[in-house]
């Protein structure tokens, strides 16, 4: 189900989970506390104005440099270390 990210979830991003460490997203370093991101979350911190929707298409992939690469879909979770890099795209589906 396609729903507005909220205040809450953007908020979520920002919560204290331990000592702070950097990400990169979209090629710009993001100093994070939490050990894991949602899809959302992510597509929040790339694009603090986003939303979700009919017309709207998400993507997201990562790469871990001492592990995998992948993609996530809405709904997913993952497990964040320091230094991996996350590109997110958003598209019309006009």
């Amino acid at each position: 189900m396609n729903q507005p990210i909220t205040h809450n979830e953007h908020a979520a991003a920002g919560a204290d989970h331990g000592q702070p460490f950097e990400i990169v997203i979209n090629a710009e370093p993001f100093e994070i506390k939490q050990k894991e991101l949602t899809f959302r979350e992510l597509c929040l911190l790339a694009f603090p104005d986003g939303q979700f929707g009919e017309n709207v298409a998400w993507t997201v992939t990562y790469s871990d440099p001492h592990g995998p690469e992948g993609s996530m879909v809405d709904g997913d979770t993952i497990k964040v270390k320091k230094g991996m890099v996350f590109n997110v795209g958003r598209s019309d589906k006009s």
